[in-house]
């Protein structure tokens, strides 16, 4: 069919490109055109029952993954124009001596929103060279509640958020396994800084048994695929 042939292009760009953190401005105007050519089969997806369970990231339009995560787009939200400059250098961050941002998922469930995002830490001496000397996974899993703004928009208050950082590998850096399972309630923090009764918004503007897309304030555009639940 017309549509599972644009969903496997789709499929095959987000690949090609690793979710977008490579492509090019013609590849994310053919991407763009490729999610805008599908008609969303599903009326009112933010209430919908499809939209219930877990998500894997294929694909983000502004080549930084992690953005999948509700947390960045509360500090996109706080930062506004600067917010670009604080991707771009937490993405540098996270990338020296190897390490990076892995598989990214979201669980949706009623009235709550949990982002896991797989991250490899690594550390290394530069003078040596930027090979690391030693590294490890863990997850940066950022929940919050959610409410419905209107049939195709879901709302999160930036209050309700809190991160919990894992450590898979307990062995790697013992000295931090205090920090194993602790959790930062961010939002109170950002609370402080802002109106806590502020929240974030994502759009649905795609949503069937397989395949969401989603769309954020500032137009960046998220692609996920429904995954078993782990």
């Amino acid at each position: 069919s017309p549509t599972g042939r644009t969903k496997s292009d789709i499929y095959a760009l987000a690949a090609c490109t690793k979710r977008g953190e490579f492509s090019t401005s013609k590849q994310r105007e053919r991407m763009r055109a490729l999610i805008e050519s599908l008609a969303n089969p599903t009326k009112d997806p933010a209430v919908h029952p499809t939209l219930i369970g877990t998500w894997e990231l294929v694909y983000e339009s502004s080549g930084y993954p992690f953005r999948s995560s509700p947390f960045f787009w509360a500090v996109g939200k706080l930062l506004g124009e600067q917010a670009d400059f604080f991707y771009s250098a937490h993405d540098h961050q996270t990338s020296i001596f190897g390490g990076g941002c892995g598989a990214c998922l979201q669980r949706i469930g009623a009235g709550t929103l949990e982002s896991d995002c797989i991250v490899q830490a690594s550390l290394g001496v530069p003078l040596i060279g930027f090979s690391p000397v030693f590294g490890g996974f863990g997850s940066v899993i950022t929940k919050g509640t959610i409410r419905t703004v209107n049939g195709d928009t879901i709302g999160m208050t930036l209050a309700s958020l809190s991160t919990t950082v894992r450590q898979d590998d307990a062995s790697v850096l013992p000295a931090l396994n205090f920090l194993n399972g602790a959790t930062v309630p961010v939002g109170e923090l950002m609370n402080r800084i802002t109106d806590g009764s502020s929240e974030v918004k994502m759009r649905i503007t795609y949503l069937d048994d397989e395949l969401r897309v989603s769309e954020l304030e500032d137009g960046t555009q998220l692609v996920y695929r429904r995954v078993e639940a782990e």
